[in-house]
């Protein structure tokens, strides 16, 4: 948690005082908890904006492309051995 510092008005802060006594719990504790139901309020009217959002879109042309063209066989053929598998460079693994 970290510390901070607000200005209340008095009879604002009576009532979250009575309310702390009547809870048995410290007047931080009430203010933290009504804080918290107001931010969750808040969110459930206006949810904040996920910035991974930002990202559609990113990546897109105009022309449709098949990325399933037939290259990744091909590439396979290459580049595994019946012996030894998958290599990047075929010598390494020898």
């Amino acid at each position: 948690m970290k510390r901070t510092t607000i200005m209340v008005d008095e009879e604002l802060l009576y009532d979250l005082q009575q309310i702390a006594q009547q809870q048995g719990e410290s007047t931080s504790s009430v203010i933290r908890e009504a804080l918290a139901s107001y931010v969750t309020s808040r969110h459930e009217l206006e949810p904040p904006e996920n910035p991974l959002l930002a990202l559609i879109g990113l990546g897109s042309s105009d022309e449709a492309m098949d990325l399933a063209d037939g290259g990744d066989e091909k590439l396979l053929r290459s580049g595994v051995d019946p012996t030894y598998g998958w290599s990047v460079d075929r010598d390494s693994n020898r």
